[in-house]
């Protein structure tokens, strides 16, 4: 049986084809008498995705286990192995590892030419996009141009570096498709419509917003890092509601009874908004506005067009647009 967990941002990497049905790690571990294995969460970075599944933990006795499961394709996770937590890629095949538990580092996990790629990237402390300049054609490269940039200017930059192979490759396309829908949310483009939900169940959409500078913070009441981001929310809301600025938090949240909860626990006093679909992969607002996680503002100005899109790692430029828009 598999459990629930809360996942926050889990980083996919870029290669379309499994190597086998699951993965499968045969460790020896010095250093451990008993205790378990365990997948805690895909490697966090800040940003949170849908909630989704991790296999059950796996005991270690003498320090040996077999630990198994399935990936939909590979990602970069934080395995705990008995009281130490390493961080490697994980992908569907077989990976051997034997190490003492006071050395034990995802390197130490052999088997992956992609966790190798990846450790090399780690230890070589080098910006993704220098790294990609000089391995163009290592499938982890078009990993870090899909994972580490942000903004049109470098995402276009990340994709020009690829090798043809990259970026023919899954992740590859990826990036490809995010410049293509860098067209409709880049800034100064108009801002699609859609509708939501206020807690009083009566619809409202952006259109009915016209002629306002409006602060989109879109978040859900399972996003530890969303709730986390409230409370800064509240010191810009405070600041610049007085100047005119509408402040909408939109949930996407599956259950309305979640988010009712979500916002009496966190007191949020601006208007709050309920989308339709979710988070999941047929989400139309999510794919309308190119979202790939939450906590995401969007700000719109007085002209309907948008100001800024800003993804978790860019929401501190908040105040700074802001300013220039409400001074």
């Amino acid at each position: 049986m598999k459990k629930i967990i809360q996942i926050a941002l889990g980083l996919l990497l870029p290669f379309g084809c499994l190597a086998a049905d699951g993965f499968v790690i045969k460790g020896k571990v010095s250093g451990i008498i008993s205790g378990y294995v365990s997948i805690v969460a895909p490697a966090v970075e800040g940003a949170a995705k849908a909630p989704g599944e991790l296999p059950e933990r796996v005991r270690i006795v003498d320090g040996a286990f077999i630990f198994t499961g399935s990936v939909a394709q590979p990602e970069v996770v934080e395995l705990k192995v008995s009281t130490r937590t390493v961080r490697i890629l994980l992908e569907n095949t077989e990976y051997t590892v034997e190490s003492t538990l006071q050395d034990l580092t995802g390197k130490h996990f052999k088997g992956s030419r992609l966790n190798d790629q990846y450790w090399d990237y780690l230890e070589s402390q080098s910006p993704p996009l220098t790294y990609v300049a000089g391995h163009a054609d290592a499938p982890i490269s078009a990993f870090l141009v899909h994972a580490f940039t942000r903004e049109l200017a470098d995402v276009q930059k990340g994709y020009d570096l690829l090798s043809p192979s990259n970026k023919a490759s899954h992740w590859g396309q990826e990036v490809a498709a995010r410049l293509e829908q860098f067209k409709t949310t880049a800034a100064g483009k108009d801002m699609p419509d859609f509708s939501m939900t206020c807690p009083e169940n009566e619809k409202f959409s952006i259109g009915s917003m016209a002629g306002k500078v409006v602060v989109l913070d879109f978040w859900a009441s399972w996003c530890g890092p969303c709730r986390a981001f409230i409370p800064t929310m509240r010191e810009y809301y405070k600041a610049w509601q007085p100047k005119g600025v509408e402040f909408v938090a939109v949930s996407f949240d599956d259950s309305r009874d979640k988010w009712i909860q979500a916002i009496a626990e966190t007191g949020m006093e601006w208007k709050q908004g309920l989308i339709d679909g979710g988070f999941g992969a047929d989400s139309p607002v999510k794919n309308k506005l190119n979202i790939k996680s939450i906590p995401h503002v969007i700000v719109v100005g007085k002209d309907g067009k948008i100001a800024a899109w800003l993804d978790y790692s860019m929401k501190s430029k908040l105040p700074e647009i802001l300013s220039r828009l409400a001074p």
